[in-house]
């Protein structure tokens, strides 16, 4: 079985962004507070958008009527997942947090069940579970007995916020790129998402950060702004609209696992264990699953065949 190049491209492309966000992140949370971070980086995301958009012939206009949904978009996918990210970290351990960050597919899936009618053959499930599967071996070294020794806290709940507000994101993008394009939808959701994060940030003092900062710290935040934010989340929103909110979140959050690992290995030295290979086989077998052709019979034919 063959993945379809041309719609696999955008989201393995943004897992790998996303991954090399991990390793620029190690700088930049040295020097800087975790908000001012975020609000930096988005800084730097919306004025490598706004030269794109004054360079090209990009329409930025929208209606008033979808005002509250892109404000939307910047609530839940920029501003809302990163402050709860944070947040919960203050109160557990990282290891339950990236699980948790791991399961975003499940959720995806779910919420794109019961808001969107969006509906999956078996055998799409079955490779979304395998890959899952796949980031769960990773993050626990291959030790299933970690998953019940974990101690569950406040910290836990609160990245599940998360976790379910970035999926409300993937899904308001699906519900709107019929109507507007993917860069116009990213471009506004950095606006939004820069101005809560402007607010939110106030207290950690960003001017003082910012002067006080290395160039190695500023080149990173660079690419997590440009790399990351900028051209990532484009290709997350075009990947949305070619395969769906919870096709998009099972490749990109089941390899960026793996791309974090492979980049470790080659950035700080870190080993790649058994388990990191075997999670590897998983993710694979299920991408494939997840990724294989519709049949018409495999879907019910009251339900609506989902845009492409």
């Amino acid at each position: 079985m063959r993945l379809p190049l041309r719609r696999v491209t955008p989201p393995l492309t943004t897992s790998l962004l996303f991954s090399g966000s991990f390793v620029a992140a190690r700088v930049v949370t040295l020097e800087f507070d975790p908000l001012t971070a975020t609000l930096l980086r988005y800084l730097v995301a919306l004025a490598f958008l706004g030269t794109l958009a004054w360079a090209g012939s990009q329409s930025l206009r929208i209606s008033r009527r979808d005002a509250l949904r892109f404000l939307g978009l910047g609530l839940f996918g920029i501003a809302g997942y990163h402050y709860f990210f944070f947040l919960s970290l203050r109160y557990t351990d990282v290891v339950n947090t990236a699980i948790l960050n791991g399961l975003s597919p499940v959720i995806t899936a779910v919420l794109a069940a019961l808001f969107i009618r969006e509906r999956l053959a078996p055998k799409h499930h079955l490779g979304i579970a395998c890959s899952v599967a796949g980031v769960l071996v990773l993050l626990t070294g291959g030790r299933v007995t970690a998953l019940v020794e974990l101690s569950f806290n406040r910290g836990d709940l609160l990245m599940l916020v998360a976790v379910v507000s970035w999926a409300a994101y993937a899904l308001l993008i699906r519900t709107m790129v019929a109507r507007y394009s993917v860069f116009c939808l990213t471009f506004y959701a950095t606006v939004f998402g820069v101005v809560l994060l402007a607010v939110l940030a106030a207290r950690e003092g960003p001017l003082g950060q910012l002067a006080a900062a290395s160039t190695g710290s500023l080149w990173s935040l660079a690419y997590m702004g440009v790399a990351a934010s900028g051209v990532g989340y484009l290709l997350y929103n075009s990947s949305v609209r070619l395969l769906g909110p919870t096709t998009t979140a099972a490749i990109v959050y089941s390899l960026v696992p793996v791309w974090t690992a492979a980049l470790g290995a080659l950035f700080f030295g870190e080993a790649l264990s058994t388990s990191t290979v075997l999670s590897v086989v998983l993710i694979i077998a299920g991408l494939q699953l997840a990724l294989a052709p519709r049949q018409d019979s495999e879907v019910s034919p009251r339900t609506p065949p989902r845009p492409e």
